[in-house]
């Protein structure tokens, strides 16, 4: 009776550890398993992945820049760092070195796409993105250090090697404006699949 009891013991703990291993299992799996809907809202982000490089143009004068995105904790996450550098001109006589670190997140109960921009300047944006196959908009719902200022970031995805942003930016009691229009072109993956 003992050898019976011990043995139905050991069977309904093992049972529940692989059940308990399945379930962690699922939660890391890619994010697009976690959405009902049969579309993927992560669909424009995905085509992002990988390493840019950009030509910016804006009210601060000409640049270059550098950024990527990855896809973090079982894609549930997209991460987004940039590097941009402005050389002294007309526009900006001291010239401007920019970073920024970007999670973006999709909010379930929403059912959009969150971003969340950490600039170097001390400036937090919190977006909500709105998507569509080969584009998204993101518009600011809070930015911290910037009370009453707005911002409106879009992403017009040409091809999986290049896309172009447009920033409008308004100062509080202004309209949005156009910012900057950056043009990004993916770097080459060289160790390749080869």
């Amino acid at each position: 009776m003992k050898q019976t009891v011990a043995l139905g013991t050991v069977l309904l703990a093992a049972a529940w550890v692989l059940g308990s291993a399945n379930t962690l299992r699922a939660q890391d799996g890619p994010a697009a398993q976690d959405q009902d809907a049969e579309i993927d809202p992560w669909a424009p982000l995905r085509l992002l992945e990988g390493t840019w490089e950009g030509v910016i143009d804006g009210r601060l004068g000409h640049g270059t820049g550098r950024r990527s995105y990855e896809f973090i904790h079982g894609g549930r996450y997209l991460v987004s760092r940039h590097a941009s550098v402005r050389l002294p001109q007309d526009e900006s006589p001291e010239g401007d070195y920019h970073r920024e670190l970007a999670v973006y997140s999709y909010d379930r109960e929403r059912g959009t796409i969150v971003s969340r921009e950490f600039m170097v300047e001390g400036f937090v944006t919190t977006s909500t993105c709105e998507t569509e196959p080969m584009r998204f908009v993101c518009t600011a719902e809070a930015i911290e250090s910037g009370p009453g200022m707005q911002s409106r970031l879009t992403v017009e995805i040409s091809n999986p090697y290049q896309f172009v942003e447009i920033f409008e930016l308004a100062w509080p009691g202004e309209e949005l404006q156009v910012y900057f229009t950056n043009t990004w072109t993916r770097v080459p993956d060289l160790q390749g699949p080869w």
